[in-house]
């Protein structure tokens, strides 16, 4: 298929999802409903179309912000189109030629509010879609080969949006987790966004294995920490503690809890022991 093609089915696909419509995600109706009072869908729709109002632009930055529901619809696209950069811009120069009209849902069940989406949404959209990051081909083999067809696309959107380059090591790491974690489990998805989050805080190299460790090992100190502070609040109370000057932590023993599961889970299935 030739570049122009590849932008052009892009393109159209954006416009497809824009015209069908976009239901905004539970914190872009909350942002909504608490920044302009539950507006109705007229009020609304006079807000959107107000460039004098200066919460319009805000407003429209989260409403075209493409959800996970969208990028799974456009992923197959995007996967088969090898998009360079600079074809960000030509994808833009053709949606934005289309004028096409975008459809709101809000309030969820009623008619949808319509709107000319402005050029710096458009071009803000196509942006984060990452279109022109490339998934390693070897993880992408092993996503079709280890995956249950209904996770394999949501898995490659979630990698795309990550905030790394899935290249090198990283792209390995990721590898052995895709072909030797239970892909069946019910929370499959949880795990790969903790493994996504990990290797986006940790230097790449040959020190992954050892970075996991040292996670647990933080997560083991938080526990003991949060203890250490429930004993001493004890014998004081938190208002005496704060004139004394000590600064209040915050602890989740719960959350550092499972997490420390989920490494020895991961661990056990990339290394055959816990770390």
């Amino acid at each position: 298929m030739q570049r122009h093609d590849c932008c052009e089915q892009l393109a159209e696909q954006i416009q497809a999802c824009l015209t069908k419509g976009i239901h905004p995600e539970p914190e872009v109706r909350h942002y909504i409903d608490s920044t302009f009072a539950h507006p109705t869908r007229h009020e609304l729709e006079i807000i959107l179309n107000d460039p004098e109002n200066c919460e319009r632009d805000a407003l429209l930055e989260l409403i075209y912000f493409p959800g996970q529901d969208i990028q799974i619809l456009l992923e197959n696209v995007i996967e088969e189109g090898h998009f360079e950069p600079d074809e960000e811009e030509v994808v833009f120069g053709m949606l934005v030629g289309k004028k096409s009209v975008a459809a709101l849902y809000y309030p969820e069940g009623g008619p949808p509010v319509r709107l000319a989406p402005p050029d710096h949404a458009v071009r803000q959209f196509i942006a984060r879609l990452n279109i022109h990051k490339q998934l390693d081909r070897d993880l992408l083999a092993a996503i079709h080969q280890n995956l249950p067809t209904d996770q394999q696309v949501p898995a490659k959107v979630m990698i795309r949006n990550a905030r790394f380059a899935c290249q090198g090591s990283k792209a390995a790491f990721l590898k052995a987790f895709v072909l030797n974690m239970p892909s069946l489990l019910d929370n499959f998805s949880e795990y790969l966004e903790f493994v996504l989050h990990f290797l986006a805080t940790s230097p790449g190299g040959k020190g992954l294995k050892e970075s996991l460790a040292h996670r647990k090992q933080h997560h083991h100190k938080n526990i003991l920490k949060s203890e250490l502070f429930e004993s001493q609040r004890q014998n004081r109370n938190v208002e005496t503690m704060i004139l004394q000057g000590m600064r209040i932590p915050h602890f989740d023993p719960q959350d550092d809890m499972r997490k420390i599961a989920m490494i020895d889970t991961i661990s056990l299935a990339l290394y055959g022991r816990t770390l």
